[in-house]
């Protein structure tokens, strides 16, 4: 088995949002292994009061009626995208103020859309109708009424997973990063993941964008990392019922959790005494890598040991990240990118692509790696500058600098040589290890490219084994938790103790 990555929830003008279902998915293939174009489709406990929600109603009920009249034509589009490689899950969303959002799905191309009351007869009626459903909540953690998730009628064989990352913000706990910040409130504690670990459910971590730009994966505000034998439908919902997965902001953060051989998301018979194994294999230098431990007790966070980042060059593998944007806000930058590696080998490049300011009306994408070889890599890529900067911007006409990590193995003597609409320039990688370095396109609040500093491996791996005493049988848990150097996060699902 190994990782595959993906977005399981993001949005298009199929519904309410922007940018039609084909280009949709030619971004989503440009760096994810498997996506779901999700339509907005019920809300039966909606607010109707004019005064105060007349513009919800109207965008809700509008994408409502929009996605009735395009869901056959969006199921064939991912049906389509599926059979030329890209995997696809069929998904539509179904809001609540008093039960919290969620995302219903389906293993095979076709999904009825079916509206219930509550979660329990939203599932029956899907299953009633010949589909075995997940039904997954999402943005749990906004107050319980408040479309923030019900405890009380959860059922993790409903919902295996549940998204604790995305552009809303982190509902993982209080003291996750990423606090909430969009216009429907703030985060509650009694909402988060961990207050429903500590309460004895049990589920694993995901994460999706909610983007709204016809853009999944939009880099900085979630996919999720699925441990599976192989990218098919079957194969993918296996591993998410099994909870075998990885919530990150973005990046594909490699971990192995183990608790006396257990692996993420499985559960163990507890022991006075247990081996606990780590290793991690980030995309920048770990800053933080902390065991969260707890049972119906409480709960408490505890760091593990991370290599201190140092300027000191060993030769070996480094990665390095080239990105591309800024500017004065609102603007769009195109980008054609060489970065070739001398004296060196470039081991892999894997682009992080983020939504450009593409309208409905175009159907392939601009993000694309044009050529990739063990010494050299070719991208192109269309950047919007936003307030938001390197986090993103809002699940609304996002943006932000497009990156594409490089993996390289050199020496003192390795160069890495850029050409770009910023000028063609070279820099060692001695002088990566101790420093960013970047050039701007023309004067002051023009577009820029950045090549950041390089983290080598020692920085950005972690390997730890010790021993513990676990929490208690019956609600205990344990999970990881890894934050980087670059403001990226991610969230190995928790392994259970009986």
């Amino acid at each position: 088995m190994r990782w595959y990555w993906g977005d399981l929830h993001a949005h298009c003008a199929a519904s309410y949002g922007r940018g039609n279902a084909v280009r949709a998915l030619d971004n989503a293939a440009q760096h994810l292994d498997f996506c779901s174009i999700t339509g907005h489709a019920f809300w039966p406990d909606m607010p109707t009061d004019l005064e105060n929600n007349d513009a919800t109603m109207l965008k809700h009920l509008g994408g409502f009626a929009k996605l009735r009249l395009f869901w056959t034509a969006l199921l064939e589009a991912q049906a389509a995208a599926t059979d030329s490689g890209l995997t696809t899950l069929p998904s539509y969303e179904w809001h609540s103020m008093r039960f919290g959002d969620h995302n219903c799905y389906a293993a095979g191309p076709s999904l009825p859309l079916l509206d219930a009351e509550t979660p329990a007869a939203l599932e029956a009626a899907l299953c009633a109708a010949g589909v075995d459903p997940m039904v997954l909540p999402h943005h749990i953690g906004y107050a319980r009424g408040w479309r923030g998730i019900d405890w009380d009628v959860f059922d993790p064989r409903r919902s295996p997973v549940l998204e604790i990352f995305s552009s809303h913000g982190a509902s993982e706990a209080d003291d996750a990063p990423f606090p909430y910040g969009e216009n429907m409130g703030f985060r509650s504690g009694a909402s988060t993941a961990r207050a429903g670990l500590v309460a004895g459910h049990r589920f694993g971590f995901q994460a999706g964008t909610d983007s709204h730009d016809g853009y999944p994966g939009h880099y900085g505000h979630g996919r999720v990392g699925v441990l599976a034998a192989g990218a098919g439908r079957a194969q993918l919902v296996e591993a998410l019922r099994a909870r075998r997965t990885i919530a990150s902001t973005g990046p594909n953060v490699e971990i192995e959790f183990e608790v006396n051989g257990a692996g993420i998301g499985e559960a163990v018979r507890r022991r006075d005494e247990m081996r606990l194994r780590v290793a991690v294999r980030g995309t920048d230098s770990i800053v933080r890598c902390e065991v969260i431990e707890g049972d119906r007790r409480g709960w408490r966070v505890r760091p593990i040991p991370v290599e201190p980042a140092s300027s000191h060059l060993v030769a070996g593998r480094h990665r390095v990240r080239v990105e591309t944007g800024w500017g004065r806000h609102g603007t769009v930058s195109r980008w054609r990118v060489e970065a070739r590696v001398r004296r060196g080998r470039l081991l892999g490049a894997t682009p992080y692509f983020r939504y450009g300011g593409h309208d409905n009306t175009e159907s392939e994408a601009t993000e694309r790696v044009l050529e990739r070889s063990d010494e050299r890599v070719l991208w192109r890529a269309h950047a919007r500058a936003v307030p938001g900067g390197s986090s993103g911007g809002s699940h609304h006409v996002a943006g932000g600098p497009q990156t594409m990590l490089l993996d390289l193995d050199g020496d003192a003597d390795t160069e890495l040589h850029i050409c770009s609409e910023a000028g063609a320039w070279g820099v060692t990688l001695a002088q990566l290890v101790t420093a960013s370095q970047g050039r701007f396109t023309g004067g002051l609040a023009t577009p820029a490219l950045v090549v950041q500093r390089a983290a080598p491996e020692r920085e950005w791996s972690v390997a730890h084994d010790e021993r513990f005493t676990p929490p208690e049988a019956g609600s205990g848990f344990v999970y990881l938790r890894v934050l980087q150097a670059d403001g990226q996060a991610a969230w190995a699902s928790p392994v259970f103790f009986d």
